[in-house]
């Protein structure tokens, strides 16, 4: 069976699962950590937040009007199972955050902003790293992270934080409060750097030397 000329097996049905899993996990943490904290949403999302309180367009109209241009692209330049599996995550996004808040699932609220950070990065991390193991993306800043790694060999968590920083930024002048700000950005550094652990093995294998180095040496 084929799909858009995309072999429709095994494989692509177990990174398919892969793929729903990993986005799963980031709406997720975007449900229970980012909004009951007021944290700003990385890459795409937190630009349809920007876009929406500046200039008052849906963010569901930011999201199309920023993913059709990177799935044309990203047709050709990552490969059609690669994009067949992208269409798929970011239809996945939109659908497990509408499941999550019709199950009612409540946010965790902490005493401290920073916790909130740090579980909201990992967490994410964990599912978008699950979702890149599937060779697939969410869309947005993941499927752009995807192209310039592929093509200009830019590590994936680099490109990830450079877009988050640049959307925090637009962020923190126009709505985002200073302790906010911090938080989400050190959660988006957790969030970069998990990403790439959990999704790209030759980068896991060098940690884990480099920590059993450095306990070997104490």
């Amino acid at each position: 069976m084929t799909l858009y000329k995309v072999k429709i097996d095994r494989r692509f049905l177990i990174d398919l699962c892969l793929l729903l899993i990993g986005v799963g996990l980031y709406a997720l943490s975007v449900h229970i950590f980012v909004i009951p904290n007021t944290l700003a949403s990385n890459g795409i999302a937190g630009l349809s937040i920007f876009m929406n309180f500046v200039f008052n367009i849906n963010p569901f109209v930011t999201v199309l009007l920023v993913n059709i241009p990177l799935f044309i692209f990203g047709g050709k330049l990552l490969g059609k199972r690669e994009l067949l599996l992208s269409i798929a995550g970011a239809s996945a996004m939109s659908l497990w955050l509408i499941f999550f808040e019709t199950l009612n699932i409540s946010g965790v609220q902490y005493n401290h902003l920073i916790f909130a950070g740090i579980s909201d990065g990992i967490l994410s991390g964990i599912g978008v790293g699950i979702a890149v193991l599937s060779r697939g993306t969410l869309g947005g800043s993941l499927m752009l992270s995807l192209i310039m790694e592929k093509h200009l060999k830019i590590p994936i968590d680099r490109v990830l934080l450079g877009v988050d920083i640049i959307v925090l930024l637009l962020s923190f002048m126009t709505f985002l409060a200073l302790p906010n700000f911090a938080v989400t950005l050190l959660s988006c550094l957790i969030f970069s750097k998990v990403t790439r652990f959990v999704g790209r093995k030759n980068y896991r294998q060098q940690v884990i030397n480099k920590l059993k180095y450095n306990i070997l040496r104490k």
